[in-house]
């Protein structure tokens, strides 16, 4: 999956990207009194928005793990990394230290109170919404959450998969070049 992740994590980007645009159009063009289709529609955003999150956080870290470890080490570590429960701002910051203490300080710097207020939120919100109860007004902001998903997908990338960029020969054949060691 290495010479994939960073394509398949970008694919994954640019469908909520595309997703968030598509949700911008519609609500320009939705006649007075629809209130309720743009809640559902923000609400949705929302779930995709964490969905990007729990699915791009395993599709990077699991190439980070292929690039780094083989054989038993990559199966022992890819057996936990998929029992990992769903994502909360404890659970994704616990992830990202047991990668150690560099990254958990890289981390804990990133996830500014900013960051990780709308983290919390949008993590809650996913699980509410899920389960039935029903949110409106500034939570449910999705600007705000694929702002969020943007700048976590970014750090991932830089952080877990380096410097490396993507090469497909003229065969079709994807390899990974590394400007620098992540």
């Amino acid at each position: 999956m290495t010479a994939g992740a960073r394509s398949e994590a970008h694919a994954f980007w640019a469908r909520l990207e595309a997703e968030y645009q598509r949700y911008q159009s519609a609500v320009r063009v939705l006649p007075a009194g629809n209130e309720k289709i743009q809640e559902d529609l923000r609400r949705y955003l929302c779930l995709r928005c964490a969905g990007f999150l729990e699915q791009v956080t395993f599709i990077i870290i699991d190439g980070y793990l292929e690039q780094k470890a083989g054989g038993p080490a990559l199966s022992f570590s890819r057996s936990w990394f998929k029992r990992a429960p769903n994502l909360t701002v404890d659970a994704f910051t616990k992830l990202i230290a047991r990668f150690g203490e560099n990254h958990a300080v890289s981390f804990d710097l990133f996830l500014t109170a900013v960051r990780r207020d709308a983290l919390g939120d949008l993590l809650g919100i996913r699980n509410d919404v899920a389960h039935g109860k029903v949110f409106n007004g500034q939570r449910l902001a999705p600007e705000r959450y694929v702002q969020l998903c943007e700048d976590i997908y970014d750090w991932l990338v830089e952080t877990f998969l380096g410097e490396s960029v993507e090469v497909i020969d003229a065969s079709g054949t994807r390899t990974l070049a590394y400007e620098k060691s992540p």
